[in-house]
């Protein structure tokens, strides 16, 4: 994916048009392993077998359960992002700065409060 179509499909991944099938079934995945895990059966797991392979749909749940387990944890350690939107190390209270008090999305302001001092002043 690139980031045009990750920065469309973060909120809107049901509609866009720039998500594939294949990529929208697996963003449906991890939108329910994050939000609804108790709706995941037996509907899901046939829509990602329309895409995936077995081995894959089981790659693909182990990889969203331990982002989803590695955010919730640095989350309850108050840590935020190492790196701004474009790429710059930070230190934890610039990236608490430039991504608020709960970080979800780099695209609720960030990239612009991520601009160098330097940059932002002019």
């Amino acid at each position: 994916m690139t980031e045009d179509q990750i920065d469309d499909g973060i909120d809107h991944y049901e509609t866009s048009e720039k998500i594939s099938g294949p990529e929208r079934a697996a963003l449906r995945y991890s939108d329910m392993m994050a939000n609804a895990p108790e709706k995941i059966g037996s509907t899901i797991y046939a829509e990602l077998a329309e895409h995936y392979s077995e081995s894959q749909i089981v790659e693909l749940g182990a990889f969203i359960g331990f982002n989803i387990g590695y955010h919730t944890f640095f989350g309850s350690l108050d840590f935020y992002p190492m790196f701004t939107p474009d790429g710059r190390l930070v230190d934890q209270d610039e990236s608490r700065r430039i991504y608020g008090d709960n970080p979800v999305s780099h695209l609720d302001g960030a990239v612009q409060r991520s601009a160098a001092p330097d940059e932002a002043a002019e």
